[in-house]
């Protein structure tokens, strides 16, 4: 199974932001974000990976915009920034969502757009649609695990994202593993982390299956079907606590009452590919 965290505020979530608003004390400005990432001296990193879940906070005046705008304010003008820009449902509908009649797939294969790296929605949540409007922001070719990037490498980064690499060789998160990167986290969990899905690679401990989206093929939107791997996150948490539990330093900070992690990428994908290569 493929697990990609959605990591935002749902759509149709007014009741949601209603119950953040009332259980919030005091709300969290963009002065609060910027005095602890500043503590992270995030301005000294070449590479730095974003992944955020906007409803693990409290009432953040102004959202989403604040937080892309507090992490573009405290980096330094080389740092490369780069978040996820998932987009399963949309790139083959009755692939995931089991709620759909399988005889509709025909038909919807027919009529469902080919991914577009302009157009296509962003899974990911608030946080990387904001980062996606801003400037200069290149996003990745794969129709289901694109990313987001921006800075002096973004363009290399997101080049290159074969069909059948999802998370693996030549994918960014691949290229921000050889490249020393750091992740930043902001209110998720590792099961939300889909760049782990890197170790499953490195392990060598998933079969295989195969994969649907639509593409782009000389102008016209067709479905491809491809070979990867049978992603499962669901001992992701595990492996994040037995990083941390090992003594690797990871610096843990709190905007608001959320927890919040700096991580060093390539040392968290050698510790989980051990541990999976061991279970």
């Amino acid at each position: 199974m493929i697990t990609i965290g959605y990591h935002g505020l749902g759509r149709g979530s007014i009741m949601e932001l209603t119950g953040v608003k009332k259980s919030t004390t005091t709300p969290i400005t963009k002065a609060d974000v910027v005095k602890q990432l500043k503590k992270l001296k995030l301005a000294d990193l070449d590479l730095l990976v974003v992944y955020a879940n906007l409803e693990a906070f409290d009432y953040i005046i102004g959202g989403a915009q604040t937080i892309v705008e507090a992490i573009y304010e405290v980096t330094g003008y080389l740092t490369t920034i780069v978040m996820p820009a998932h987009s399963i449902h949309q790139s083959c509908p009755t692939f995931f969502d089991e709620a759909l009649p399988k005889k509709w797939k025909e038909l919807m294969v027919k009529h469902t757009p080919a991914y577009n790296e302009s157009l296509s929605p962003i899974l990911s949540g608030e946080v990387a649609e904001a980062f996606a409007r801003m400037p200069r922001v290149y996003r990745s070719a794969h129709p289901v695990a694109s990313y987001l990037a921006s800075g002096r490498k973004a363009a290399w980064f997101m080049s290159g994202h074969q069909l059948g690499s999802m998370f693996g060789e030549q994918s960014p998160v691949q290229k921000l593993y050889a490249q020393d990167a750091k992740v930043l986290c902001l209110g998720i969990d590792y099961n939300q982390l889909t760049a782990l899905h890197l170790a499953e690679y490195y392990a060598d401990c998933r079969p295989k299956k195969m994969h649907e989206a639509i593409v782009n093929r000389e102008g016209e939107a067709k479905l491809a079907e491809f070979e990867d791997l049978a992603f499962d996150s669901t001992s992701f948490n595990e492996i994040g606590a037995a990083y941390e539990a090992a003594n690797h330093e990871v610096p843990v900070f709190e905007i608001g009452k959320t927890t919040c992690k700096l991580v060093d990428y390539r040392t968290l994908i050698d510790f989980a590919t051990d541990y999976l290569k061991a279970k």
